[in-house]
């Protein structure tokens, strides 16, 4: 099952990125096979007999089915299509979850949880109970007290945006949510003091003889980093502060006519977009060394005095433009950024559609579904 699943999706996404009709035709095929056996194989992954090799292959391949309905997405296409993958995805997970002679969470237990909390973000949708622990899927020391963090940026995200607006007796809820929303960006700001000083990034200008173009370089501050693997972190935690200050002034939007005074509204509002604004830069700035679109001239002892060599001719690589992704993701659909950053944001997040062959990444600002 999981090579027909990669077969599917390897094949349409050639298709996508070589404009190949016969591979598209042939993935095709080979998904209709998919669906067919899936639905023979999958139902059993809950007998006694099933080992853990059983559920691993199970949620790969209902992953990668789900990422297939995914590249194949159109502006106007339902997602009901991925978002059953997902639901699938979910329902074997929680086989796994309630078995009481389970095996240790596996690296596949723990990325299908960690996507699974994606897709409930984007569909504003919150936890079920059952997956609020991320020990017991395999999250551990520094990765987890970040996880118990975003567990609670979804639940929280949820809760104002189901909240009834401006209802009197429910002030004292909605500026509980509001106090909540500040005490967990204060709490990713102090997990990210726990990192090394190797993980630490530093801020380069370009100036006009770098010749930088516009195309992902949103301005001329570029983050250097000392490696991809890093990057990829600090633009995770820039997009989890955006979300989270995006949320604050959601509920500070419902408490404004009816608990905070004009001042002390006005007051905290300018500090979430302040902190909002300083993370989209943030997240702009890191892009271009994400996507490899300068290089360090290392031959210089001092990191901070070495020239950058501009690398604009190279084609991105597909595992760069997946790093991106979902900080991109996250940046297009928040209320309250700069609309010509988020336009910029959007134009990147389309190219990145078109590298990765990803329907629903290239025309994720079309859909709704994409507001988070």
């Amino acid at each position: 099952m999981v090579d027909l699943a990669l077969a599917s999706v390897a094949l349409f996404v050639f298709a996508q990125t070589q404009q190949c009709p016969l591979a598209a035709a042939e993935a095709s095929a080979r998904y209709c096979r998919l669906l067919r056996m899936a639905r023979d194989q999958i139902p059993r992954v809950g007998d006694p007999v099933s080992d853990q090799r059983n559920f691993d292959s199970c949620l790969l391949a209902v992953f990668l089915m789900g990422r297939y309905e995914g590249a194949r997405h159109r502006p106007g296409d339902p997602r009901s299509n991925a978002w059953s993958h997902h639901d699938g995805a979910m329902a074997i997970l929680k086989v796994w979850n309630d078995n009481p002679s389970r095996q240790t969470a596996t690296a596949m237990v723990k990325q299908t949880r960690r996507g699974l909390m994606r897709s409930l973000l984007l569909r504003d949708l919150r936890l079920p109970d059952w997956m609020l622990d991320g020990d017991q899927f395999g999250e551990h020391g520094l990765e987890l007290d970040y996880d118990r963090i975003i567990v609670r940026i979804i639940n929280l995200r949820y809760a104002s945006k189901d909240h009834p607006q401006r209802s009197s007796p429910l002030v004292v809820g909605i500026n509980t949510l509001n106090k909540e929303a500040q005490e967990l960006d204060e709490a990713l700001q102090s997990w990210a003091t726990r990192l090394s000083i190797t993980c630490s990034y530093h801020l380069r200008i370009l100036t006009a003889s770098d010749s930088w173009p516009s195309t992902h370089f949103y301005s001329s501050r570029v983050y250097i980093y000392s490696c991809l693997e890093i990057a990829a972190v600090w633009s995770q935690y820039f997009a989890a502060r955006m979300l989270i200050n995006s949320t604050r002034l959601r509920t500070l939007e419902l408490t404004r006519l009816s608990f905070l005074n004009d001042f002390t509204y006005e007051q905290q509002r300018l500090e979430c977009v302040t902190q909002l604004n300083a993370m989209a830069d943030s997240l702009a700035s890191t892009v271009p060394y994400c996507l490899e679109r300068f290089k360090v001239d290392d031959s210089t002892s001092s990191i901070h005095q070495s020239p950058l060599l501009i690398n604009t001719d190279e084609r991105i690589k597909p595992y760069l433009a997946s790093s991106v992704v979902w900080p991109l993701t996250v940046a297009v659909g928040l209320e309250g950024i700069d609309l010509r950053q988020q336009l910029w944001f959007k134009s990147e997040l389309a190219r990145m559609g078109e590298i990765l062959g990803d329907g629903a990444v290239q025309f994720a600002d079309k859909c709704s579904w994409a507001i988070v």
